[in-house]
């Protein structure tokens, strides 16, 4: 469960090692005064192991399956249920993405090919509550080497031994302990049985659409829940990668309640920047745009209606503005045409 790995900007690497430094010190006070602590027993969890036997017991007879099962697959194990409180016992040290994209409940359970014991698969079901809050932890978690799936859905693919997709709220994985052509095809039989079983809405994800499609690479936009750019405040932002004469450019666009909010947004994000030593330039004809060049970078913000939205952390300025004033165009015209 790799989160997709995204390069930081300047400004955020020596942000990250500013809030490094104190929480450090701060650990050291706390040692000091709890030397005398006796620490409990550590349990370790092998999370999503990909070859070996299940580290759980054998399911009984009388064990119910999440999914509805193909002919040749057969339960391994109970269901679990983790919670919000409990989440981290099951996906240790990776629980807090979910967590700050809304995360409900995971549901997950253990299959096995009739034929062998041996060959198992899990199933690590997670509802969001909401399809956008599914995708984006599923956007956050793709894989370099991931393959869509289009019979999955619009927001799935696949790897060597395993498939991810989004399902209304649901951010589903399937993990098989071996990588083979047989496996898989069992594991694509049981996603499609819990597709059809699991009635949903299906919502539409506006944001992805207004990214300008030239030289977007689409397989890019995220949505970041939380602290966006090391700015607590900036939640809910789509990212996009560019790839425009040969330099990599970032774009988001945050939809927020209200215009009075994404310009409320937009200053206090400027602010931000300019409090750790950015310095503000001209907009350079974009309306209500800001510059900020900070470490020899630009970031640039604008807002349209509800949005708030811009390039981050560019090394070229011609560059960025070229690519703001795109964005620009793209979210005029669909606010135009939704009035």
């Amino acid at each position: 469960m790799n989160t997709k790995a995204k390069d930081p900007s300047r400004f955020e690497t020596v942000l990250s090692f500013g809030i490094l430094s104190v929480l450090v010190l701060t650990a050291g006070v706390i040692l000091i005064r709890q030397s005398d602590f006796n620490p409990a027993v550590l349990q370790l969890a092998a999370d999503q192991v990909i070859s070996g036997s299940p580290a759980a017991p054998p399911a009984s007879q009388a064990a119910s399956a999440l999914v509805p099962l193909p002919q040749d697959v057969s339960v391994l194990t109970a269901p679990e249920i983790f919670g919000p409180d409990t989440l981290s016992d099951k996906i240790d040290g990776k629980a807090e993405l979910y967590l700050s994209a809304g995360f409900n409940r995971l549901q997950c359970q253990r299959f096995s090919n009739t034929a062998s014991a041996e060959t198992w698969m899990e199933i690590f079901i997670f509802d969001m509550a909401s399809q956008k809050n599914a995708f984006a932890v599923y956007s956050s978690q793709q894989r370099e080497d991931a393959v869509p799936s289009p019979a999955l859905g619009r927001y799935a693919y696949r790897t060597a031994n395993a498939l991810y997709w989004v399902h209304g709220p649901y951010y589903v994985e399937l993990i098989a302990s071996e990588a083979s052509e047989a496996t898989l095809n069992r594991m694509q039989a049981l996603a499609e049985a819990f597709n059809r079983a699991t009635a949903v809405d299906i919502e539409t994800i506006t944001e992805t659409a207004l990214f300008p499609k030239a030289g977007l690479d689409p397989q890019s936009i995220t949505l970041i829940p939380a602290d966006a750019f090391g700015f607590e405040n900036f939640d809910r932002v789509f990212v996009a990668e560019y790839h425009l004469d040969g330099s990599t450019l970032s774009a988001f666009i945050s939809a927020r309640g209200s215009p009075e909010a994404a310009k409320h947004l937009a200053a206090a994000y400027r602010a931000f920047l300019l409090a750790f030593g950015g310095t503000a330039l001209e907009d350079d004809g974009i309306r209500d745009a800001v510059i900020v060049e900070i470490m020899d970078e630009y970031d640039i913000i604008f807002t349209r209606d509800v949005f708030v939205a811009g390039v981050h952390a560019a090394a070229d300025k011609s560059q960025a503005l070229a690519l703001a004033r795109s964005l620009d165009s793209g979210i005029e015209e669909a606010v135009r045409g939704q009035r």
